[in-house]
């Protein structure tokens, strides 16, 4: 699904007021920058570099971590920049989704359970397609 428009943040100088005036928290995949905002509801900022990987690897990343986000269930009108590390991109979605979920804890912008523990959001990572794999189940 992804993120609304008006939830995301764009422009250079909102991505600069984030970094410079707000809290930050990292860890081995991810840093996320957090400042309060005057507007409504939260609003997200994604930076993922070239040493991140390749243009594959890197949407595929931006892709998680947009949904990771959504997900997140942040209700305070804040500002939050996550940045990938490149060991961002050989994570899975649940390595990307425990990661964000201490640090928006540790941030205090989301409670400790706004992620672990929901349903649905285990993402298995294969490196077949669908058709593969249901070629792969007929042949035996």
């Amino acid at each position: 699904m992804g993120l609304p428009s008006g939830q995301r943040i764009r422009k250079p100088e909102q991505f600069r007021r984030v970094l410079t005036k707000g809290r930050r928290a990292s860890d081995s995949l991810l840093t996320v920058a957090a400042a309060p905002h005057a507007g409504d509801g939260p609003r997200f900022g994604l930076s993922v570099s070239k040493r991140t990987g390749n243009s594959v690897e890197r949407n595929r990343t931006k892709r998680r971590l947009r949904e990771v986000l959504r997900l997140a269930g942040v209700a305070d009108p804040v500002s939050i920049v996550v940045t990938a590390r490149p060991a961002a991109s050989g994570a899975t979605f649940q390595e990307l989704r425990d990661s964000a979920s201490r640090l928006l804890f540790r941030l205090g912008v989301a409670s400790r359970g706004s992620l672990n523990g929901q349903k649905g959001l285990e993402m298995p990572r294969s490196d077949t397609s669908p058709g593969q794999a249901s070629a792969l189940k007929g042949s035996g």
